[in-house]
């Protein structure tokens, strides 16, 4: 199992994740901050979608599609994506893009404390 360094404290990420911290599911920013690589590969894979004129766009679809990708490639990353990281990583690409924040659809559950 390959191990990444802790994010620094400064880190802008995990600025937004503390500071949105209802938004989000506990544990987040500990997965947020091992998996770094998978915010990066969603965060190009969203901008390739709303590059190509989707304005409306499924984070599912992405993660289903990294799953895919890192299961060909042989890069010795381990990449933790359940369904449970597809609306984190959709609420963390709204709030670090705003002017793309259509591109995914947020659902609030009833009872949860989550919110657009």
């Amino acid at each position: 199992m390959t191990t990444q360094p802790a994010l620094p404290f400064g880190d802008p990420l995990q600025a937004i994740v503390r500071e949105h911290r209802a938004t989000f599911r506990t544990g987040f920013a500990a997965w947020l901050a091992s998996n770094r690589h998978v915010w990066i590969a969603f965060e190009r894979e969203a901008n390739r979608v709303w590059d190509r004129g989707r304005r409306h766009y499924s984070a599912r679809t992405l993660i289903e599609y990294l799953r895919h990708e890192s299961a060909l490639a042989d890069d010795g990353r381990d990449w933790k994506l359940n369904n449970n990281a597809a609306p984190d990583l959709a609420r963390l690409y709204r709030l670090t893009n705003p002017g793309r924040a259509e591109l995914f659809e947020l659902r609030v559950m009833p009872g949860s404390e989550r919110f657009a």
